[in-house]
Order: structure tokens, then C-alpha cells, then sequence
């Protein structure tokens, strides 16, 4: 129904209402409100036939004006050169020509790029499985997409620079001052406990008849956790990643003994669950894997820290693996944070760090091996593998 005939039942609603209304107040002797009504009435008559006479006017749609090709294409160009990454066409023979403003500037090129470094080359002319890639030009990143066009009945490839050096700069930076203060802090826990074995082992000296065999065994311990963790220190100053571990044979059983005597230094009240057996040979990098279980060992202790806790670890191995389990009987990890607690910089502690699981899983990955949070019991249970012949 037309806009005309929506008005035309109004009125003719309004005229039946009024012509009710004039009735009712008539009847009734209210002779004014009949008066209301009458000319109500009379109002939707006069409007009636006003609109009646009153000519309808038909739309008529106004001719669109033809596109102009050339407008179209000043258009084009001037939204390309508003572009501020580098754009290019690489053509069915092979050239690389600069189709914007950032691109011209890049190259030093107005279309053709005479000589294009051979890296974008290659990076644009790939198969599909490159399309996407990060390239280096005069000493910047360029992040580099392409899309294939059908232009004058051949094939071009279409493909954008995007300058990502600031960015890029800007995340190193940043990973390596978290990486610097993680680090550091792992340092200052490792040598706590070696200070107060040393602090102990000094005590001992005091006495009038040290107990040699006791006195012995900690300044050992002392000696080789103090020049593991010294070798380690040093990899690690360049802080760029994780060194390729020196494998070498080795008693993961020994490694776990002298730990075992500095956990009960840094924690004397938190019973550590940890019997002596037989060794536990293999080929590895004593010292990267003692960084790795001490971290789990210390993970473990902070997490029942505040409660009456325990903390356990065992070794074994059979014909080709070697292994070991931490535990806990502390709250344990949320569903929630499972998929996370391996990710560098990740925490649930007010004062963590969340570099010691990620660091440990490394170290094992890079052996060979592998670090997983075991499912189910009390609290948390980490278990680690390690090939016993070095692979690779």
C-alpha cells in the first residue's frame, strides 16, 4: 500500500470517529463538543479532496554519468602513494617494478627496479608456502605479503612491504632487559644456598674437632655447584639463548645428591623427600641439567611454602632413558594455567619470575628429552626424560 492510501484510510477513520463522536455529544445536548466533532469531520473532508486533486509525482531515477577510466586511475594512484609500506609488482618476465611513492623512494626507481636485491627476489617469486616472509633491505626488516593479480590477461604478483625494524628493535630490547633481570634473580637463588653451606662449612671449622667427613662433603658440594654455576653464568652472557649442551658422561644421581644437600640448606624446615640408589649414568651437560632440577626443586618448595609441605624426587631409568619426578603436595596448577606454566615470563607468584619452568623445559628439549606436568594427585608432579646416549 502506497503512502496515498495509508492517509486516505486515516481519514477515513478520523471521519468515522468523528461523525460517532458528533452523534454521542449531541444526544447527550453537549452541543459544543458536537460542534468539535463537526468540524473535525469537516477538516478530513477538505483534506481528502485537496489530496485527491493534488497530482502524483513519479521518481524518476537520474542518469548515473559514465565512470571515467582516467579519473579512476589518478584515484588509484594517489590512494597507493598515500601508502606508507612499499609496494611492488613483480611481472610474468621477472621484474620488479615500484608502483607507489614509498616504493620509488625505497628503490631509488621510477617503475623499473633495475637492480632489486636478490632476497625479495626470491621471497616474492616463491611458491604459496612463502608468501608471507621477513626480508632484509639497506639493513632494515621488512615484514612481505603477496596476492596474485590477473591484469592485460596475464599473471602479476602483487606484494607490500611493511618496515618492521623499529618493532622488531623494540622486542629485543624489551626480551633482553626481562631476560637480564629473570636471570639474574635464578643466579641470586642458586648461590643463597651455597652461601650458607659456606657459612656452615666455616662453623664447622671452628669447632675444636671438626667433623672431617661432614666438613668434606659440603666444601665438595660448595666447589662444584660454586664452578657448575660459574660455567653456566658464563654461557649465558651474551643472553641471546640457550647454549648447545656439552655432552659428556655423567651420574644424574650424584647431580641430584649434592642438589638434595642444598635444598636441605635453603629450606631446613621443608623435609625433601629423596632416596639415595643406585647411579644413574648417561651422557648430558651436568651443569645445564643441575640448573634444570634445582629450578623444579625450587618451584616445588614455593609452592607449599606458608604450609606444612613435602617435597619429593625421584630418578631411574631403564635401557634407553633416563628420568626423574618432582612433586609437590602444594594446591597444584589450575586447569586454567596448564596450557601456560612452560611459557617464558608466565606466573602466578607475586614475586616470580617465569623463567625457571621454561628454562628447565629447554634444557631437557635441548637434550634430547622432555619436561611434562604430570596429571592427577596431590598437588603438582613435574617428570622429566633424557635419552641416555646423547642424539643428533
Amino acid at each position: 500500500m502506497g503512502s496515498r492510501g495509508w492517509a486516505a484510510l486515516l481519514r477515513g477513520i478520523l471521519l468515522l470517529l468523528a461523525g460517532a463522536a458528533f452523534a454521542v455529544a449531541w444526544g447527550a445536548g453537549l452541543y459544543a463538543s458536537a460542534l468539535v466533532s463537526a468540524l473535525a469531520a469537516l477538516w478530513g473532508v477538505v483534506t481528502g479532496i485537496v489530496e485527491a486533486r493534488r497530482p502524483q509525482l513519479v521518481p524518476v531515477a537520474a542518469p548515473m554519468p559514465a565512470p571515467d577510466p582516467a579519473h579512476r586511475e589518478r584515484r588509484l594512484t594517489a590512494l597507493l602513494d598515500l601508502s606508507p609500506a612499499p609496494i611492488v609488482t613483480l611481472d610474468g618476465e621477472g621484474r620488479l617494478h615500484a608502483i607507489n611513492r614509498a616504493a620509488r623512494r625505497l628503490f631509488g626507481a621510477a617503475d623499473l627496479i633495475a637492480e632489486p636485491p636478490a632476497p625479495l627476489l626470491d621471497a616474492i617469486g616463491g611458491d604459496a608456502s612463502s608468501r608471507a616472509a621477513t626480508v632484509v633491505i639497506d639493513g632494515r626488516s621488512y615484514a612481505l605479503t603477496t596476492s596474485d593479480l590477473a591484469l592485460g590477461g596475464g599473471e602479476t604478483r602483487l606484494a607490500a612491504l611493511i618496515d618492521i625494524d623499529a618493532e622488531l628493535k623494540a622486542a629485543e630490547a624489551a626480551t633482553l632487559r626481562d631476560l637480564v633481570q629473570v636471570l639474574s634473580h635464578e643466579i641470586v637463588n642458586a648461590l643463597t644456598p651455597i652461601a650458607s653451606l659456606s657459612r656452615t662449612a666455616a662453623d664447622m671449622l671452628e669447632d675444636e674437632a671438626p667433623a672431617l667427613p661432614a666438613l668434606r662433603d659440603a666444601v665438595g658440594t660448595v666447589a662444584r655447584r660454586a664452578a657448575g654455576l660459574q660455567r653456566f653464568g658464563e654461557a649465558y652472557r651474551s643472553l641471546a639463548r640457550l647454549p648447545a649442551p656439552v655432552f659428556a658422561p655423567m651420574d644424574l644421581r650424584e647431580v641430584a645428591g649434592d642438589l638434595a644437600r642444598l635444598f636441605a640448606t635453603r629450606w631446613p624446615d621443608l623435609p625433601l623427600a629423596f632416596a639415595d640408589g643406585p647411579p644413574v649414568r648417561l651422557h648430558g651437560d651436568a651443569d645445564q641439567l643441575s640448573a634444570a632440577l634445582w629450578a623444579l626443586l625450587q618451584n616445588a618448595a614455593e609452592a607449599v611454602a606458608g604450609q606444612v609441605g613435602e617435597v619429593g624426587l625421584a630418578l631411574g631409568r631403564d635401557a634407553d632413558t633416563a628420568w626423574w619426578q618432582v612433586w609437590d603436595n602444594g594446591p597444584g596448577v589450575a586447569a586454567a594455567d596448564r596450557a601456560a606454566i612452560f611459557r617464558p615470563f608466565f606466573t602466578t607468584k607475586a614475586q616470580g619470575t617465569g623463567v625457571g619452568l621454561a628454562l628447565a623445559r629447554q634444557i631437557l628439549l635441548a637434550h634430547g628429552g622432555d619436561l611434562v606436568l604430570g596429571e592427577g594427585g596431590e598437588g603438582a608432579r613435574f617428570e622429566a626424560t633424557l635419552p641416555i646416549v646423547a642424539r643428533g
